[in-house]
């Protein structure tokens, strides 16, 4: 680094840490330009140090920033119950205050969390099943 083959280490600041890395050299020298040309007229030393440390918080926020991404809405509510908060806000947009018909439900579904059978029985199931829904007669419901 710096035309060096050894490094003499500088004593160490309090609240910081030596890191001795080994890049390309033609990957240092670009670097050792690109802070020449950012600090005109000041000495390179420190100034790498600077240079690579925003690098390194740049790259752990990006990092930390793509992982956080996938982190659901709110964990602590199921998904089923998110699910048929959606469903039932959705009907209720429509004017579905009181009852609904299984077609309505099968469109709120289809709207909302998808339009496999196996999905609109298994959530028209779980809304009978945890009171939110009854069952009235034939094909309507009653909104609970």
């Amino acid at each position: 680094m710096l035309g060096v083959d050894y490094i003499i280490m500088p004593k160490l600041p309090k609240g910081k840490k030596g890191l001795y890395i080994i890049i390309d050299e033609e990957i240092c020298n670009k670097l050792i330009e690109h802070i020449k040309s950012f600090y005109p007229g000041k000495s390179t030393y420190g100034l790498i140090s600077i240079e690579v440390q925003q690098a390194i918080v740049h790259w752990l926020n990006e990092k930390q920033a793509s992982t956080h991404t996938h982190k659901q809405i709110n964990p602590g509510i199921p998904k089923a119950q998110r699910n048929l908060d959606l469903i039932f806000q959705w009907l209720k947009a429509r004017g579905y205050i009181n009852q609904f018909s299984l077609s309505d439900w099968n469109l709120a579904c289809a709207n909302t969390i998808g339009s496999d059978p196996r999905t609109i029985n298994k959530y028209l199931n779980l809304a009978l099943k945890i009171g939110r829904a009854k069952h009235i007669i034939g094909n309507v419901y009653e909104i609970v």
